[in-house]
């Protein structure tokens, strides 16, 4: 997450679990919505 926002993005919302591992959205500096995941 630091690193998002040290490239100028957002963090929309924080990590969360679900059945697949962990996600999180956020925001890049041009507005786009993207979000990522891991399996652990």
């Amino acid at each position: 997450m630091d690193g998002i926002a040290a490239a100028g993005g957002t963090i929309l919302q924080l990590p969360y679990e679900f059945p697949g591992g962990r996600r999180l959205h956020f925001a890049d500096p041009s507005g786009n919505e993207l979000g990522a995941w891991a399996s652990q």
